[in-house]
């Protein structure tokens, strides 16, 4: 759930005139936040629930080194202003990134909070943005900051290691999709031509009618393929490329089994880390749900979130959700006696970070002879349609 958007006028303690803006779950939720800041508050208003996509992102690398740097420079006594505009000229950072920082400073110079400006340029996730407003409420940035930069740096090391396992996989689909490309457009027409014509049918026509088509019309098909593809990317990280995804991992169940996984490890690091910086509890299962990356994690976050508001427990809410294995029930309900929730949780996500680990490499395991027979039997099919093209000529010229 996406907490709505305010808008507010105050006044800091040293008499300045604030404008800025902040998400909250009510106007009694803001009201507190800025009380809690020695605001005095000239006028609010609500703006909008829905958040203003911003084409440009910043890389977990950047955010990684962002954080950790930051974290370094403000607990060695760095005034936060002079830490970003240190970092505004790092060349390890892109372009736009550092031209995004260096607005974080004009943000604050015209009184916002750090989390404040985070939030109002708009590439920063909420997750990032609440630890660092819990950090600023409970006056340990720099210790806040540190826990981002271990949970960011954890999310990029397993996204790295599935990656690399995937990367042989990726080169033999690229590899297929070259021969078949080749065979389809290259040496298939120049067979033909050689021949004369021929009374072509089947797959063997309709390749040659797509080759003459494509030649017809490359800049058009150019365009519409870089518009097609900037689109799909687009759409794919949005909510609803998230349905699409679990969708198409349901018709393979070793990859829905680690999908699945990967969604219980995102929600319990990503709770854990939110909990152990103070974040209320109820906003850091909504964000642990977005950032599970699963529509069903999604769906349920707002019911297990409005349960633990009711009065439940965090393992009793969950366990009502039904979406996640019986060991996590246990292991939460046992964090939850204990007061050591968020180790626990920290607990949890290693142990399925493992899991996924393990699993991708079966996946693997069993993607590579699928592939290599799925090239295997298009070379041959091809082989094949070739073939009876050329008996079919060895009977016209019999004739």
């Amino acid at each position: 759930m996406v907490l709505p958007l305010y808008k507010y006028i105050a006044i800091d303690p040293s008499g300045r005139r604030v404008k800025s803006s902040v998400e909250a779950e009510s106007e009694a939720q803001l009201l507190d936040i800025l009380k809690k800041r020695n605001y005095a508050v000239v006028e609010m208003r609500k703006v909008s629930s829905a958040r203003q996509h911003n084409f440009f992102t910043v890389s977990l690398k950047e955010l990684v080194v962002f954080s950790r740097q930051l974290a370094t420079m403000i607990d060695s006594g760095v005034r936060i202003k002079d830490a970003l505009n240190i970092l505004s000229n790092q060349v390890v950072f892109s372009k736009g990134f550092r031209k995004r920082i260096s607005n974080l400073v004009i943000s604050l110079d015209n009184g916002a909070s750090f989390s404040e400006a985070l939030r109002n340029e708009g590439i920063f996730d909420s997750i990032f943005v609440n630890l660092v407003s819990a950090g600023e409420e409970g006056g340990v940035l720099d210790k806040t900051l540190e826990k981002a930069a271990n949970f960011y740096e954890s999310s990029k090391r397993l996204q790295d290691e599935i990656k690399s396992s995937m990367a042989y996989p990726m080169f033999v689909l690229v590899f297929a999709i070259g021969v078949i490309f080749i065979i389809s457009f290259y040496i298939l027409p120049q067979l033909i031509s050689a021949f004369g014509n021929l009374p072509l049918s089947g797959p063997v026509a309709f390749l040659l009618s797509v080759n003459r088509f494509l030649s017809e019309n490359w800049l058009l098909t150019v365009i519409l393929g870089s518009v097609a593809t900037f689109g799909f990317v687009i759409f794919m990280k949005s909510k609803y490329g998230v349905y699409i995804k679990d969708g198409l991992a349901m018709i393979f169940p070793p990859a829905a089994k680690i999908r699945s996984m990967m969604a219980v490890e995102r929600f319990s690091r990503t709770l854990g880390v939110l909990v152990s910086s103070g974040v209320l509890l109820t906003s850091a299962i909504q964000m642990a749900a977005a950032a599970s990356n699963s529509s069903k994690f999604m769906k349920k976050g707002d019911q297990i979130s409005s349960r633990v508001k009711e009065g439940a427990s965090l393992k009793q809410s969950m366990m009502e959700s039904g979406i996640f294995p019986q060991i996590v029930y246990e292991l939460v309900g046992t964090g939850e006696e204990t007061g050591r929730l968020d180790e626990v949780l920290n607990k949890v996500a290693d142990f399925y970070e493992e899991q996924v680990r393990t699993g991708v490499k079966k996946l693997v395991s069993l993607v590579e002879p699928i592939m290599i027979a799925g090239v295997g039997g298009f070379i041959a099919f091809m082989a094949f349609a070739m073939y009876n093209t050329i008996f079919q000529l060895q009977q016209t010229i019999g004739k």
